[in-house]
């Protein structure tokens, strides 16, 4: 038989000569030996590894996403705890606030003065450690500057959770803060602190359940010492006093101020309005008024001077 032949001895295949034994360099026709099979175990022990991991990975991650829904929807069902530890995210600046402790009574009221001014953010955040504040010695020296009137905030840790009435001072204490101011500016007296003020006006019966009574711009500031006499709402008669070298209080309603009522007090002016310390924030307080945007806003207003 002509051409390369098979031969067979003893059950023993024995190949042709130019047989390459698998190698990559063999011709299309040559025989080659397969591993196939070992090759196949192989891989298919390595695809079941694969699947087993990627089925532990998508358990863990479904058993994650269920406990997480969970989580969420019971924190969706209940309302605002007393020691609620999360912390609250204003939309406005980003500040995160956590409601840690125990605000009681106060919890409305701070959620309320969060919302409405992120000033306060970290006297409401400072709340569980007030009464660390409330013993603390108030050092004034360093917001006075002699002819000066003082820009002193309701919410300063300081003074801010010393009660007022049965109310905090941060959260009621416009009136008290504005005398204060005041009382500061024309007597030089540092030893009067918001805090002095808020029990002088409680205890002298000038603090009511609806807030500070307008007679304390009178009769208590008689009592410090002090001039007080009810304004007309007129521009000119408000610029008058400002030049005599009084000081103006306004008892405000709803609008740039305040949601409810509020006291600020007018302490200038010049050419492009009045300028205003505003004891609930510093924003409103930067800025200069003119009498056109404050004038349906006042309600009343009572000048101060420093003396009877």
């Amino acid at each position: 038989m002509g051409g390369n032949q098979i031969s067979v001895v003893q059950g023993v295949r024995r190949m042709p000569a130019g047989y390459t034994g698998g190698r990559s360099g063999g011709t299309a026709g040559n025989v080659r030996r397969s591993h196939a099979r070992p090759v196949s175990r192989r891989i298919q022990r390595q695809r079941r590894r694969r699947r087993a991991a990627r089925l532990f990975f998508l358990t863990a991650m479904g058993a994650v996403a269920v406990l997480s829904i969970m989580a969420l929807l019971r924190g969706m069902q209940q309302p605002l705890p007393l020691g609620y530890d999360s912390a609250r995210m204003l939309p406005d600046n980003g500040v995160r606030v956590s409601w840690d402790g125990e605000f009681g009574a106060f919890t409305e009221d701070m959620r309320e003065l969060l919302e409405k001014n992120e000033e306060a953010a970290d006297y409401v955040n400072s709340y569980p450690e007030r009464e660390n504040y409330k013993s603390m010695p108030i050092d004034l020296s360093q917001d006075f500057v002699s002819g000066e009137v003082p820009l002193l905030m309701q919410w300063d840790k300081r003074w801010g959770y010393d009660a007022y009435g049965s109310n905090m001072i941060g959260l009621a204490g416009c009136g008290p803060l504005c005398l204060d101011m005041a009382y500061l500016y024309f007597t030089e007296d540092l030893d009067m602190t918001p805090r002095k003020m808020a029990e002088f006006v409680y205890e002298r019966g000038y603090y009511t359940q609806a807030g500070t009574s307008w007679s304390l711009w009178t009769d208590g500031a008689a009592e410090l010492g002090l001039g007080g006499a009810e304004l007309s709402l007129d521009e000119n008669i408000i610029k008058r006093a400002l030049d005599e070298g009084g000081l103006v209080v306004c008892s405000m309603r709803p609008g740039d101020f305040t949601t409810t009522g509020h006291f600020i007090l007018l302490w200038g002016y010049d050419e492009n309005g009045f300028f205003v310390n505003d004891p609930n924030r510093r924003s409103t307080s930067e800025k200069i008024w003119d009498f056109e945007t404050l004038q349906p806003q006042i309600k009343n207003l009572w000048e101060l001077k420093g003396s009877l």
